[in-house]
Formats: structure tokens, sequence, C-alpha cells
């Protein structure tokens, strides 16, 4: 089988394999799988975009923002959020009647710039660890010209032209097929010739495995200074002293491990499976997974980055204004739930005072009678 002569389902967008699993399927079928797919992306979605809101309403405090570790973080929600919203705007391919011209928008703008937050989202992340890992170095020339805020920004910007240069063969290459289960309509597929597959497959593990190697190995050097500066100042062994902080500050590990998790099984089977029929129901579904789950670490920044740091958390809880209405609004309904204990309280006294009295009253009477 030729992949640019049929529909090979590792080369289709997300949307575009939920839209060809739900036309294959039977007519009683289709509505609900249409709720499925459609609900699950947005609760997705809607939860990335309150929690990326959450991160940028902690990280624009100006604490936090004048480091460049915070300027990253910031980078990384602004590119989640608008990331999951095109994701989101994905789904409007899901309609039966769609034209040429709104598809060609989809598929060639905003599948490709989803394609390309992603990407942006993967190497923030490795710098991150990267800025925060010189930190723990002794300043000098060198040190404080890459920690400077001028020298981020620039980095940044070349970080973004240059994922956006090499995102070029994608854009161009993405194509409205017409769909042959929906006469007259149409889905979203990527049709590289055979030398451009292979430079794409080595661009795809390049923007997966080089920023998660800066990560881990940035977060393994901050541990080995710490534990290195421990164990010479308490006279103990180093690899304890390092086991000691990797289980202190482990949250470290948390966003590139996840990463892992959610992008290598869609590389993985895109890898194995490089043409396959898309009538194989299983592996169409498999690969609308592999496609959907890779936008969780994007919708987790609130969960990876600020509630494991103790200063970043603080300053979300005593600083940022949505904290600040979250703990108010907490505290409030405390104090609602104290309220029946408080009653409840005073009819017991009330009701014992009742007895005692009672009681009493027995008493004088039988010492009356």
């Amino acid at each position: 089988m030729s992949c640019n002569n049929s529909i090979n389902i590792f080369l289709l967008g997300l949307v575009s394999g939920m839209t060809s699993d739900i036309r294959g399927s039977s007519i009683d079928q289709q509505q609900l799988m249409t709720f499925a797919y459609a609900f699950s992306v947005t609760i997705m979605v809607a939860f990335g975009i309150i929690s990326n809101i959450l991160s940028i309403d902690t990280l624009k405090q100006r604490e936090v923002r004048s480091s460049t570790v915070g300027l990253y973080l910031i980078v990384y929600s602004c590119c989640s959020i608008f990331g999951l919203i095109m994701v989101e705007c994905r789904l409007i391919r899901m309609l039966n009647s769609f034209s040429y011209t709104a598809s060609f928008i989809i598929c060639n703008v905003v599948s490709g710039l989803a394609s390309i937050i992603t990407r942006i989202c993967l190497w923030m992340n490795g710098f991150i660890a990267i800025q925060r890992s010189l930190q723990s170095f002794e300043a000098n020339r060198l040190i404080n010209k890459i920690r400077s805020r001028s020298f981020a920004i620039t980095h940044i910007f070349i970080v973004i032209i240059s994922i956006f240069s090499m995102h070029i063969h994608e854009l161009i290459y993405r194509v409205s097929v017409s769909d042959p289960l929906l006469k007259g309509n149409y889905i979203c597929q990527i049709k590289y010739p055979s030398s451009l597959l292979i430079m794409n497959t080595i661009f795809s593990f390049v923007h997966l495995f080089v920023p998660l190697s800066l990560n881990i190995f940035a977060n393994c050097l901050v541990l080995t200074l710490i534990s290195r500066r421990r164990a010479t100042l308490h006279q103990t062994s180093h690899w304890n002293q390092w086991m000691r902080h990797f289980h202190r500050h482990r949250h470290l590990f948390l966003a590139p491990t996840l990463a892992m998790i959610c992008i290598l099984p869609q590389l993985t089977v895109t890898t194995l499976f490089s043409c396959v029929d898309a009538s194989l129901k299983w592996l169409l579904r498999l690969n609308t997974a592999v496609n959907l789950i890779i936008y969780i670490p994007q919708a987790s920044t609130f969960l990876l980055f600020i509630l494991p740091s103790e200063s970043y958390f603080r300053s979300f809880k005593t600083q940022s204004h949505l904290g600040k209405l979250i703990a108010r609004c907490y505290r409030l309904d405390n104090r609602i739930g104290l309220i029946p204990t408080t009653i409840d309280r005073f009819h017991m006294e009330t009701r014992n005072r009742q007895a005692a009295a009672t009681i009493e009253l027995n008493q004088i009477q039988k010492t009356q009678n």
C-alpha cells in the first residue's frame, strides 16, 4: 500500500482521526461517539485553560516574573493556552457540512500552529530547568549574562523562530483530502515524500529527546551540586545526600517524565505503523488517543510547576488575585461548615440543662414526699 495514495491513519490529524472513526461506525453509534470525543477534548481544554490562568496569575507577581525562570514559565503558560484553544477549534472539523476553504484553514493553519506550540512548550520546559540549574552556580560574568532578562527574551524569540522554521515543511504538506467515508467532506492529512518523512521523524525525536535530556541533566546537576556541598559540610556520603535531596526535590522531574510518557507513544506508534489502512478500528482509535494525550503536559502547568513549589505556591496563596479569592472562599466555606456544629452544641447544652433541671425537680419532689 502506498502511503501517498491511501489514507494513512498515522499521518492524519487528531480530529480527522476522530471523524474517520465516527463516520466508519454504525449510524446509531455516531452521535454517542461524537459526544464522547467532543466532551473529552473540551474537558481537557477547559481544565488546561484554568490551570494556565492560575499559573499566569501567580507568575505575573513582581518577585516571580523578575527571574528568568518565571519569564520562561510565563511564555510556557501563554503558549499552552494558545495551543489548547487551537485544539478546541479543531473540533469544528467534526461537522458534517464543511467547505474546502474552512477545512484548509483548520488543517493548514490551526492544526499546524497547535503542533508548533506543542514543540515550543517542550523546549521551554527544558530551558526552565537550565535556568533553574544556573542559580546553583557561583555568579560570574558568563553566568550573569545567561541569567539576565535580556538574554532570556532574545533566547525565547530565537527558539520560537527556529521551531517555526523547522515546521515549514509540515505546513506546506498539510492537505485537505476528500473524506472516503462521507462524500463532499474533507479530512486533514500530511502527505510527505519519503525523504521529508525521514527528516520529519528525525525532527520529531529531536524536539522530544533534546529538551527532555536538557531538563533531566539540569535537574541532576542541581541535585549533585547541592548534595556535594551538604556532604562536605556534614561529612557524610555524597550518594546519601543525593538520594535525600532527590526525594525532597523529586517534583523537578515531574514535567520531563510526564512529557516523555505522553509524547513518546505517539512517536513510537508513528514509527512502527508508518502506513496502515484506516479501516482498522483499533489502530485508528490508538492513533486518536496518542494524539490527544500529548496535550496533557500543556494542560497541567499549575500541577507541574506551581503546586509542587513552596515559593510559587506561597505566592499563589498570598499574592495572586485568584489565589487570594480561592483562599477567601475556602475560609468562608469553613466558617459556614462551623455553624451547624455551633448550633448542635447549643441544642446539646440546652438538653443537658433541661435534663439536669428535671432530675433536680424529681429529687425535690421525693424529699417533700
